[in-house]
Formats: structure tokens, sequence, C-alpha cells
């Protein structure tokens, strides 16, 4: 039997949806030692436990040679914010979910400075915080932005359309981790078919009659000809559901957001 590809997206801090969607895997015939498994990246901010969503990814990294672990933009981010934030700027990670990942890694508020406009901000705290060398080396060493298989490419966000070659791509690193609908809508055929993650359909404008969940498109996969999107928006504050994609058998499966069950849960305490 020819081994499996599988494939998830955007973990964003959710390790306890991310360690059940694994078991429903296992359940299904997923083979640690033989297939492939490809995750897309995204795997800090938003939700709250990006520590140990790094960590098991380690874990796996180690034991593993056939996981496969994607470059995504809130690594690019929080690379930036190591860095000195030379291009997005000091506050870009911040609003874009990291708070919550700098806290998980023991970080600390409540210094204020007042910016060079006069506005009194949050204090930016040092770089290197508390943020073990092994995860910053894990995040960026050892991802990568593209993976491609016989038949499939597995990216972040998409490639750029009217591209020859897949390869191509890798002159477009930004396209790789930030591409949204001018990706997603494009009829471009690629010379394999594209799974992605990164955007989510929100709105459910991605409608495919051929989709097996019915009508309801809200937060599901993506699904086109020449592409397939699997950003299920588990994290904060969509609080949806992580998605895993079978290959070939482009099967889906499915964890719900843990948020609305903690919330009842409280609720009865």
């Amino acid at each position: 039997m020819e081994n499996k590809i599988w494939c998830i997206a955007d973990l964003h801090g959710c390790y306890r949806e991310m360690m059940a969607l694994m078991k429903k895997l296992e359940k299904a015939g997923l083979d640690y030692e033989k297939d492939k498994v490809i995750f897309m990246g995204d795997y800090i901010d938003r939700g709250s436990d990006s520590r140990k969503v790094v960590n098991q990814l380690i874990k796996w990294h180690s034991q593993y040679k056939n996981f496969i672990f994607l470059y995504g933009n809130h690594e690019d981010i929080f690379r930036d914010w190591i860095n000195g934030a030379p291009r997005y700027g000091p506050y870009n990670w911040f609003y874009n979910g990291g708070k919550t990942t700098y806290v998980n890694y023991n970080g600390h508020f409540g210094k204020f400075h007042k910016d060079n406009l006069g506005r009194t901000t949050e204090w930016i705290p040092p770089r290197n915080g508390s943020f073990p060398k092994k995860h910053l080396d894990f995040l960026f060493k050892e991802t990568v932005y593209l993976h491609e298989e016989e038949d499939y490419v597995f990216v972040h966000a998409g490639l750029v359309p009217q591209t020859k070659t897949v390869a191509e791509n890798l002159n477009f690193p930004d396209t790789l981790i930030w591409a949204r609908e001018g990706f997603i809508e494009s009829d471009w055929k690629w010379s394999k078919k594209v799974i992605f993650g990164h955007t989510a359909d929100y709105s459910g404008k991605y409608y495919n009659s051929k989709n097996s969940w019915g009508k309801n498109q809200k937060f599901m996969p993506i699904v086109m000809d020449n592409k397939i999107g699997i950003d299920c928006a588990c994290c904060p504050p969509a609080n949806q559901r992580l998605c895993a994609l079978e290959l070939p058998a482009e099967k889906f499966y499915f964890q719900e957001s843990f948020y609305l069950f903690d919330l009842l849960a409280k609720d009865y305490e």
C-alpha cells in the first residue's frame, strides 16, 4: 500500500486540539514511521499553549525524519521581533497574537514608555527574553518555505500565479507566507495541486457543491480543482476547528476547538 501523507495547518498554540486531532489520525491509520506528516506553519500566537506546541513539534522532529515543518508568516513576524523589528515594526508581533505567546514563554507586561509621537505604549521587553534557543532554532532553522511531493506542493500561504515551475516560487518568499485572495482565486494550473493554510474561509465564499460537509462552508476547507486550503481557524478569536488532510485520498479530519467546552465547564464550577 502506498504510504500516506497527512497535513495540518495553523496550529496557533492550540496544543490540546493538536494532540486530539493526532489521536484521530492514529485511529484512521496514521503510521508514524512510514507516512509523511506535514505541519504547514503558524505554530505560535493567539492560542494559549504555543510553548507546548513547539516543544511537541521538536520532539516529533527528533523522532521522525518523515515529518516536515513549513515556515509561516507568524514565525516570520516573531523572527523580526526577535531581531529588533526592522521590517514589521516593534508592535506588529504583539498586535498579531504575539502577546499570548510572549506570556506563554513567561514574559511580563506592566512597564510603559512614550514613543516618539508621545503616545503611551506597552513596554517592549528584551529580545532574547525567555525563549529557549532550542525553540528558536527549530522555528527559524528547521522549517522550510515549501515542500514538494510527486502530485502535490505544500506551502503555508500560496504560490505566484503564472510561475512556470514550483521551485521558481522560492524567489518570492513573502508570497509563500502571505498570499491570500490573489492566489486562492487564480485558476492558474501549477504542475501539482497546491495544499495551503493561512487563509480561513470566514464568510463561506468558497463554497463547492462537492464538499462532503454540505452547504455550511464557513470555517471549512477551501476545495478547488487546483488547490486545497485547510486553515479552519481553530485559534481565538474564531475558535472553530483544526483540520487535517489525508492524501492521496483527499479525506478531511476535524477537531473542534475546546474553547466553548471550557466556557461551559466554567459555568458549572
